[in-house]
């Protein structure tokens, strides 16, 4: 390595770790060191555990608060599994979209090649057991003996000597999931007439109990936010499968309030930006509630977090029902948004804080991306997707994100958290965040909503934001997006800088629409026209995307090419359907000139 590419390497690497906590900072070596440790003396460490597992009373399933765990995990693992949880039966599991036959339960590979090279996420899935959920369920005796023998197969598998086994099988978030499924799962086998005294409910009681103490001695503290929450909510889960909290557990009400407070923002948006993930953690504070060990001041602060985090997720959900897929998301692995909180209606819904504006009325719908990243101490799943927006158009999805193709390092990944991977303003040959691996990010931008007091009587429903991410080329971007229910979509663009020399911009449209060469979307009966009211349209070509993890779907590229003057560029692009009437475009002047003087809403 030269010493150039070194020195740069350093700078990104202190780019990266400079956001760190002294916590997070403290707990990278107190976490990893206590790996180490397992890796070298794994016999000594797993005894370690073992003995700490034997200080914990066996969960009691018959607890009832379990039940309500355990629903609260079957609406989730169903809208993972769909009805593919059977195949577990005989060692067949859908994983993220691919399916793998082992034969039969003994068969299973559990730390196989699942195709993700050097990241485990089909393996940790496997791990988790979620399909265990409906399988106990059923109450069936039979069905009950192959969730024993599945974690008997996990356990033989997961050998403390193999390399690498902390990574998948034997990782407190793998362990985290576990213990919320099979606990969960063995509840409602219980309800449902099932035996969960025997010596198969036994040998899963006792799994989970040396999963309680694993995840109690290796706390996700150093990655934190959504990690060490899952890792709470299953020891809280734990906690829950007894008269009484064991006492190692007693720490959790302090911790489990801390956490909140760091996931959940004061608009009731997820810290990590991921609209997935905030469904998921909404997730997790039903089951903390459900749970039942919260009592008064800690009760309250679940039940209002649930509350606000119910309020933003309509403010993520477009008129189909889902969210929008902005960073690491994608359809399918959490139930249906409007299932968990149905949208609040038609209007605008601002997210001050997290980012995010919704702009509906009917089945038109915009979701429209004006906030950070992530949080700066842990921005693992953000992409460059800044004003980016995804659309409905009578309840379809129109303009939509590229998705997620995959988690592993590799040009696909850094193709799909790019700027020119979403729907967002750019310039050419730069990026507004600096990823590098799997989930690492350097320099990074940040995304602000505009005050809307200057844009009145532009369009029914607007919102506006801006983003710095090019501030180190000297260039600052801002975005309008106008939408008239029934009619059409404005999205207006302004770059202001020397060097906004190579803007760009296109669209991702849904291959469920055909295009024609007159720029023309038809889809059914639906129909959408675009035209440049600033700047030109270049054309459409193929493209792709992953509305759901590691599955292509067609779509269409729409290229436009913005109007430069100076150190200003413009593009003002128009959606039109419906037989209303949309902006006068002898305005749009005055809208730049609006969107130009406009302030940031946070400095109002």
């Amino acid at each position: 390595m030269s010493d150039k590419a070194s020195g740069n390497d350093l700078g990104r690497l202190w780019r990266t770790v400079r956001h760190l906590s002294a916590d997070q900072w403290f707990y990278r070596f107190v976490v990893r060191g206590r790996i180490a440790a397992m890796e070298r003396f794994p016999a000594r460490m797993r005894a370690r555990i073992e003995a700490a597992a034997m200080r914990l009373p066996l969960p009691d399933p018959a607890i009832p608060a379990l039940a309500g765990v355990g629903e609260l995990a079957l609406s989730l693992q169903t809208a993972v599994y769909g009805d593919t949880w059977q195949g577990a039966r005989g060692g067949r599991f859908r994983l993220l979209n691919r399916d793998f036959d082992f034969g039969a339960i003994e068969a299973i590979d559990w730390r196989g090649d699942f195709g993700d090279g050097d990241n485990p996420l089909r393996a940790n899935l496997l791990s988790y057991m979620g399909y265990a959920v409906p399988l106990l369920a059923s109450g069936d005796t039979d069905d009950l003996a192959a969730v024993a023998r599945l974690v008997g197969g996990l356990e033989s598998a997961g050998d403390w000597s193999s390399p690498g086994v902390f990574r998948d099988v034997w990782n407190a978030y793998s362990a985290s999931h576990r213990i919320v499924n099979l606990l969960g799962g063995l509840a409602l086998h219980r309800r449902a007439g099932g035996d969960t005294d025997g010596p198969g409910a036994r040998a899963v009681r006792e799994h989970v109990r040396f999963c309680a103490a694993f995840v109690r001695a290796n706390l996700e503290r150093d990655i934190q936010f959504n990690h060490l929450m899952k890792n709470l909510v299953a020891l809280s889960v734990y906690g829950a499968a007894h008269d009484s909290v064991p006492v190692p557990l007693r720490f959790l009400g302090r911790a489990v309030a801390a956490s909140v407070r760091q996931n959940v923002l004061a608009d009731g948006g997820h810290a990590e930006r991921s609209p997935m993930y905030h469904a998921l953690g909404l997730l997790d504070v039903r089951t903390l509630r459900a749970a039942g060990i919260f009592q008064g001041k800690d009760d309250a602060l679940l039940a209002d977090a649930e509350a606000r985090m119910a309020g933003a997720l309509a403010a993520m959900t477009l008129a189909d029902g889902d969210v929008a897929l902005f960073n690491d998301a994608w359809e399918g692995e959490a139930p249906r948004a409007a299932d968990l909180a149905p949208p609040n209606g038609d209007g605008v819904l601002l997210l001050s804080e997290t980012g995010y504006a919704r702009l509906a009325g009917g089945g038109d719908s915009v979701v429209f991306d004006c906030g950070p990243c992530g949080p700066d101490r842990n921005p693992g799943h953000a992409h460059a997707d800044f004003l980016s927006v995804e659309t409905t158009v009578g309840g379809v999805r129109f303009l939509v994100d590229t998705g997620v193709p995959t988690y592993t390092a590799g040009a696909a990944r850094d193709s799909s958290r790019s700027a020119a991977a979403h729907n967002g303003p750019r310039l050419v040959g730069a990026e507004p965040i600096e990823f590098w691996k799997s989930f690492r990010v350097g320099r990074r931008g940040y995304g602000r909503s505009l005050d809307m007091a200057g844009f009145g009587g532009i369009a029914p429903l607007a919102a506006a934001g801006v983003q710095d991410g090019y501030r180190h080329l000297g260039v600052e971007v801002r975005r309008f997006v106008g939408l008239w229910p029934d009619t059409g979509l404005l999205i207006a663009d302004l770059w202001q800088g020397a060097n906004a020399a190579d803007p760009a911009l296109d669209f991702l449209i849904d291959g469920a629409w055909s295009a024609d060469a007159d720029n023309r979307f038809g889809n059914g009966g639906a129909f959408v026209e675009v035209c440049a009211l600033a700047g030109e349209i270049a054309g459409v070509a193929n493209a792709s995307c992953w509305r759901r993890f590691d599955v292509e779907r067609p779509a269409h590229r729409l290229g436009v090419v913005p109007v430069r003057s100076g150190v200003t560029a413009r593009a003002a692009v128009w959606f039109g359907w419906g037989t209303g009437t949309g902006p006068d475009p002898a305005t749009i002047d005055d809208l730049f000139a609006r969107l130009a003087a406009a302030r940031n809403a946070a400095s109002v």
